[in-house]
């Protein structure tokens, strides 16, 4: 090669080293004052990182949890809505549980199964632990559990007056993940009885206990959690699409032994006859409760719906929101217009390459009534400082970023395209 060609060619790879090394004004991470952090059941603040908790069930998944299993807390992250329109609004939820394994158990926003990881360690905070068994072990009602449902308020307090059946009581403790489904003669209710997921097993054993609307000629059902709070439901069954729920004149419910300790999955259990009058004869029919073990994420069902959420409830998903506004984002008070401006339109790709182009300088131009920018990027973002400074026939723009404190300048065209996003920021 000849020493005019080698200098070029050096002279092309020290500026590509430059350029590569040069600081892009566009680093999304996650802004730990946007988010929430708690314990589930402790009903506390957490100080967990924020980017831990978020970054749980996004690498390899696992559809198993190996040996005894103990839970331990649950960490909720959830990061409100920046504006009155509700944009932006993002929730997850991770498990920690203790197998042959430490596993991260997650909860979020786009899979209705819950996800597993395993993981090195757990977060520091995470100081409870409870065993848990996989399916729900049928337990004993004492006395004291059957009088805590008799004098329970919902009996007095609800609208149509409630009799309960005292020895139509049924107890339970909690299972890993899954759900109890009752039938009637095989026909399945509009909703289960209970659902389990590990978050929730702190809540302790919890029992039943059934009740007659004579009004609605329905049965009721009474739930006694461990915290000592009772709910009420009806418990309608629809046989046929076309025809209105069955009602129980006369009712009469009897309880069935269980010759079991753990409900089994997949496996229906009497536990219940129903006795009631219809069409002036007297009918008995069967209550089942059947125990459907969950299912969790592959990564596949995790990769397919995050799809679908960006390609059909893209509004905070597929991609970026952009915002001015005059005061910052807090937790008290949702911001709305015109304290705050979202980037007009729907593809923001041209505004986020104005960004991420933007040149790295010493200093920044003057403070206007718009003086922050927010990008919010599914679950991470990056905040900057805007100011201005006015030329002859343009308008320059700079952006300081307020985690480094490094602040850049848009290019002509950057600047263009940012007032084309943000036209009343140019008046």
């Amino acid at each position: 090669m000849k020493p005019k060609l080698i200098v070029i060619a050096l002279s092309m790879l020290v500026l590509s080293g430059c350029w590569d090394e040069r600081d892009s004004a566009l680093k999304l991470d996650y802004i730990d004052e946007h988010w929430i952090v708690g314990h589930y059941s402790l009903n506390q603040k957490a100080t967990a990182d924020v980017g831990t908790v978020l970054e749980a069930c996004t690498g390899d998944l696992t559809t198993t949890l190996e040996g005894e299993l103990t839970v331990h807390d649950t960490i909720v992250v959830s990061r409100p809505p920046f504006t009155n329109a509700g944009d932006d609004f993002m929730y997850k939820a991770v498990t920690y549980v203790e197998g042959d394994q430490l596993y991260a158990v997650c909860r979020d926003m786009v899979s209705p199964n819950l996800q597993a990881e395993v993981v090195p360690s757990f977060p520091e905070q995470v100081v409870t632990s409870q065993p848990v068994d996989r399916a729900p072990v049928v337990l004993p009602v004492s006395a004291s559990a059957k009088k805590a449902f008799l004098e329970a308020d919902v009996l007095q307090d609800h609208p149509f007056k409630l009799e309960p059946f005292g020895d139509a009581v049924f107890a339970f403790s909690q299972a890993l993940y899954g759900e109890i489904e009752i039938a009637i003669d095989g026909w399945p209710t509009l909703f289960p009885l209970h659902m389990f997921e590990p978050a929730s097993v702190g809540i302790g054993d919890i029992q039943m206990m059934f009740a007659s609307s004579e009004t609605e000629s329905l049965p009721y059902i009474l739930m006694r959690y461990g915290d000592g709070s009772v709910s009420s439901q009806p418990l309608e069954v629809t046989f046929d699409a076309e025809m209105a729920a069955p009602r129980f004149e006369s009712l009469e419910i009897e309880r069935l032994p269980i010759d079991t300790g753990a409900l089994m999955p997949d496996v229906s259990y009497p536990v219940f006859a129903l006795h009631y009058e219809k069409d002036g004869k007297s009918e008995t029919s069967e209550m089942t409760f059947t125990y459907r073990e969950g299912t969790f994420s592959t990564e596949e069902d995790r990769d397919l719906r995050q799809q679908f959420a960006d390609e059909q409830l893209g509004n905070q998903s597929a991609s970026p929101s952009v915002y001015v506004h005059k005061r910052p984002f807090n937790f008290d008070e949702t911001l709305g217009y015109p304290d705050v401006l979202k980037a007009a339109g729907t593809d923001f790709n041209e505004l986020i390459e104005a960004i991420e182009l933007a040149e790295p300088v010493k200093r920044g131009g003057e403070t206007g009534e718009y003086r922050l920018l927010t990008i919010v990027d599914g679950l991470k973002g990056q905040q900057f400082a805007v100011s201005f400074k006015q030329r002859s026939k343009k308008r320059d723009v700079y952006i300081t970023d307020l985690l480094s404190e490094q602040t850049f300048k848009l290019t002509s065209t950057g600047a263009e395209t940012f007032f084309s996003y943000f036209p009343q920021v140019r008046k």
